[in-house]
């Protein structure tokens, strides 16, 4: 219904008037300024006493005004208006209460002496009145934009649903929608396109799901259905895979055509435990949430057994979240030198936090929450970009150096790591990418082994280096060798630590090393903490190394009087003043 149309109450042949529950004047329509002399810019605000006589005053306070609390309506009152042009003026009223909390009163007011005359006129007018309060009212519940039931809307249903809950019977599954890749193309193409695709969205929401079941538009991009009736989980998540799979067909407008996805969360009720309609709205949408982690574009049922962990996660990845927006995140670089020369030939980059409150932590304090999530994969391709960034400065000043970064498994599953690889490489054009290299990290779980080995040769095929770290904990490790052509193995820091005291750990070094040759690959030894360490591994024929015996990981910012030390003074202190035996 139009606006126009809305507003012709100004052509009923009555006096109309919107009133609240402190008298004050809402809505006085021109009939009132027409035959009683009252402008309507001059009634609206104004206190509805102003128009009345002090006999009508004590009939509106002793009679009208408990008659619509009890009954909420009262027809043909008889009035005395005081009007600016012809004093007092006899008129009848009838009113409604709409028993609301604003308690909005609504008036028609005409002459006394036509009231007979005009008696169906009025009763239409009343019918007409009202009709215009039910579309105001469905106007407050509706999205303006898609035309669906709004957050009000659905709030008040669900309440509704829910009042009564000794009924059994009585069942729903709620899901929460949210748009993949929707905020690229409201930005890309203009709000006025994302519009459309909203409408579009809803239009296939509701050609998509029963007649009985609620779509509201949430907010923004976001959408809530409820599907009544008792769903099996295997069930509800059937039915919604088939929608979103409805919802990621081509939307056309105009010349474009436009792709996007959805993520859906989904629980149910009722529950074992008491739980609350906002409760249940927010399930399903920190499910929706971990569909979006789990990579998009699927449907993830609320575990209600995890809630307190899921809170917590969630808790976790938000303040991670805004720790990378507020640049809270640095990088260290622990130095590789070969142990004989004394050459420092690369740098491991290592991300620290700068904790406003905690101060600075360690990777082991946040990074396992990261795993298999959206953010660790935005925080992944930060430090590629910032490690790349370094490079490319230290190079730029004399510094020929490698610098490597460690990525997980999943990282290398997650099927738009090589482009997402390729975008940040090509802002770096005249980078040698021989200097850069990825530590694969072996204990990693690593599902679709055939995937990362494709991905890591493609990697390999651009002149990037591949390492495998911390080689020698996993099962996996000589597959790994056997089947991926690796330019460096690491030696994980467990066995370097204990190869002084531990036989079996100096067999399985001793191992590695003989690997590393026979597959004709480089060797970095992790770890080295001492003299002794050093010492024993250039007998074994290992001569590169990293630990904090050569140097703890530090800030860019003191890397260069570091290696300047270096040159000078530290390696001849620590290492050219011993004697050491070369491994016959």
């Amino acid at each position: 219904m139009s606006t126009s149309t809305l507003f012709s109450l100004d052509d009923f042949p009555v006096g109309c008037m919107v009133t609240d529950n402190k008298r004050r004047i809402l809505y006085s329509n021109r009939y009132i300024e027409k035959y009683y002399g009252y402008s309507v810019s001059g009634l609206v605000g104004a206190d509805l006493f102003t128009l009345l006589s002090q006999a009508s005053q004590i009939i509106y306070e002793a009679y009208i005004v408990p008659l619509l609390l009890q009954e909420t309506c009262c027809d043909e009152i008889r009035l005395t208006l005081v009007t600016p042009s012809k004093g007092k003026v006899p008129v009848s009223v009838s009113a409604f209460f709409d028993g609301s909390s604003d308690g909005n009163v609504y008036w028609s007011i005409s002459s006394a002496s036509r009231s007979d005359q005009l008696f169906e006129e009025l009763t239409e007018t009343k019918k007409l009145l009202e009709q215009k309060v039910s579309v105001l009212r469905t106007l407050s519940d509706t999205d303006p934009l898609t035309g669906l039931p709004n957050r009000a809307a659905l709030t008040k249903y669900l309440d509704h649903k829910m009042l009564d809950r000794k009924r059994s019977v009585m069942a729903f599954a709620l899901a929460f929608v949210d748009l993949d890749g929707f905020k690229e193309i409201n930005d890309r193409y203009g709000h006025h396109v994302g519009d459309k695709v909203l409408q579009f969205v809803a239009e296939r929401l509701a050609n998509n799901l029963r007649s009985d079941d609620l779509i509201a538009r949430f907010g923004g991009d976001e959408f809530v259905i409820f599907l009544n009736g008792r769903f099996s989980a295997g069930l509800v998540e059937e039915s919604l895979t088939r929608l979103i799979s409805k919802l990621s067909e081509t939307i056309s407008i105009g010349s474009m055509h436009l792709k996007l996805s959805a993520s859906i969360g989904v629980t149910l009720y009722p529950q074992a435990k008491e739980v609350q309609p906002d409760q249940l709205i927010r399930q399903a949408d920190q499910a929706m949430y971990q569909a979006k982690l789990a990579g998009k574009s699927q449907v993830c049922l609320f575990n209600i057994d995890n809630e307190v962990v899921q809170k917590e996660k969630y808790s976790e990845l938000l303040a991670i979240s805004s720790a990378m927006e507020a640049d809270q995140f640095e990088l260290y670089y622990q130095p590789k030198i070969n142990m004989r020369t004394g050459e420092v030939f690369g740098v491991e980059a290592l991300i620290r936090w700068n904790h406003p409150v905690e101060g600075l932590k360690g990777p082991d304090t946040f990074l396992p929450v990261l795993s298999n999530t959206a953010t660790g994969l935005a925080l992944g391709r930060w430090v590629i970009t910032k490690a790349l960034c370094q490079l490319q400065i230290w190079l730029q000043k004399g510094l020929d150096l490698q610098i490597s970064v460690n990525i997980d498994g999943y990282h290398l599953q997650h099927p738009q790591f090589l482009r997402d690889l390729s975008v940040i490489l090509s802002d770096f054009p005249r980078l040698p990418k021989q200097r850069f290299e990825i530590e694969v990290l072996e204990t990693s779980t690593i599902e679709d082994v055939s995937h990362v080995y494709s991905v890591l040769n493609a990697c390999r095929l651009m002149g990037i280096r591949i390492s495998l770290d911390d080689f020698g904990t996993g099962y996996s490790s000589l597959s790994h060798l056997r089947d991926l052509s690796v330019d460096t193995l690491k030696i994980d820091r467990s066995f370097v630590k204990n190869m002084l005291t531990s036989s079996s750990d100096l067999a399985i070094l001793k191992g590695v090393i003989g690997f590393a040759r026979a597959f004709e690959c480089g060797l970095v030894a992790e770890g080295v903490e001492t003299l002794e360490h050093s010492q024993l591994l250039m007998e074994l024929g290992c001569e590169c190394g990293q630990g904090y015996y050569i140097a703890k990981p530090m800030p860019a910012r003191a890397f260069f009087a570091w290696i300047d030390e270096w040159y000078q003074t530290e390696f001849q202190a620590k290492y050219k003043t011993h004697s050491f035996k070369t491994k016959e």
